[in-house]
């Protein structure tokens, strides 16, 4: 507060207050837009602005070529962004939840081998050296087994 009275203005930089009695409306209340709502709360309701005036006109609504414009415009801009940042944000999407993905299935991965272990180690007699090779057997002949399930690759001319 004491800058406000030093500076002798608001917090808002350079605009000086306004006047008492003004309007910070363009053209006063009739240009602001009027909401409604048809169907009651459940629905989104219709918001409603005056016509756009063209400049230097006295309330004529603008020309139909500038409404097209604007319409071309945005169907441009809608064009460029799908075939930009939505494909880009899909592939984040994909990477992020793939990573995810890998990191918590290693992770399952190793804690369902210690857990193999650790049961292995309750149900079977003798030292824990046991399970280890058991378990090093089975794993060795899903390596071969797959390994001989691979195709060759062409030889490169």
């Amino acid at each position: 507060m004491a800058y406000e009275a030093q500076a002798g203005g608001s917090r808002r930089g350079d605009v000086p207050p306004m006047p008492p009695g003004a309007s910070s409306e363009p053209d006063g209340p009739a240009h602001r837009p009027t909401v409604t709502s048809p169907g009651g709360p459940a629905t989104r309701p219709t918001v409603t602005t005056p016509p756009a005036r063209a400049a230097g006109s006295s309330g004529s609504p603008a020309p139909e070529w500038a409404v097209q414009a604007l319409d071309k415009v945005d169907e441009i801009v809608d064009k460029v962004r799908s075939n930009t940042t939505d494909r880009l944000v899909r592939i984040a999407r994909v990477v992020v939840f793939g990573l995810l993905a890998l990191i918590m299935g290693a992770t399952a991965g190793v804690l369902a081998v210690i857990g193999l272990v650790r049961g292995l180690d309750e149900l079977l007699p003798g030292p824990v050296w046991g399970v280890y090779v058991l378990l090093g057997a089975i794993f060795t002949a899903a390596g071969a087994f797959l390994w001989s399930k691979k195709t060759a690759r062409p030889a490169n001319a």
